[in-house]
């Protein structure tokens, strides 16, 4: 009697596969002159990402298309995730949103956040 070739529970997916949603994977590092935010976006093209800042919040959101379904075959094993994100960033006082640039390379966004004078809170006066 012949083996099957994948026994059951073979290719039983682990429980961070079964998630309908994706989330990509991010990095913040702090050096002297900057915070550098890096998501990792791969399979996604540099015009379905978006980058933007408004009251303080950085959103970072874009969307990973679904590639030409294939038609043969039977798949065993599904981990890639297809779909819209959004990730939403809480700005330290001190970064200057008018020097924020972000760059896309290699499946790779970096998003630069040039440090500048922290918003001080001031008095006003009433009249």
């Amino acid at each position: 009697m012949l083996e099957p070739l994948f026994p059951e529970g073979f290719f039983r997916m682990p429980y961070w596969a079964e998630r309908e949603d994706w989330m990509p994977a991010v990095e913040l590092v702090e050096n002297d002159g900057e915070y550098l935010l890096t998501a990792e976006l791969p399979g996604i093209f540099k015009d379905d990402v978006h980058v933007t800042v408004e009251d303080n919040v950085l959103t970072l959101r874009g969307e990973k298309k679904l590639e030409k379904e294939r038609k043969e075959g039977r798949a065993h094993i599904r981990e890639r995730r297809y779909g819209s994100f959004e990730r939403c960033f809480t700005l330290p006082r001190n970064v200057d949103e008018n020097k924020i640039r972000a760059e896309f390379h290699d499946g790779i966004v970096e998003v630069h956040l040039p440090k500048g004078e922290e918003t001080k809170a001031r008095h006003i006066d009433i009249s």
